[in-house]
């Protein structure tokens, strides 16, 4: 899974998908110039993102999780 979401979220949404023993093992703080690297931010949208985000919060704008989880046996 990916996106845009809270952490909570995230955990929520992969517990109703049928795991079990979820585990966030890491967390990492993702950069505007880390997005840079994917394609589903065109060079537009990060130039706007530099000029929109104060420079001094452009090293952390999302979170990048490790997570791992089981996928629970249906009945």
């Amino acid at each position: 899974m990916a996106g845009a979401l809270t952490e909570r979220d995230f955990v929520d949404k992969l517990a109703k998908a049928g795991f079990s023993e979820i585990e966030v093992h890491d967390r990492a703080a993702v950069s505007v110039d880390d997005l840079a690297l994917y394609p589903l931010f065109t060079e537009e949208i990060i130039e706007l993102m530099r000029t929109l985000i104060p420079a001094d919060r452009r090293r952390a704008v999302a979170t990048s999780l490790v997570v791992t989880a089981k996928r629970r046996e249906e009945p």
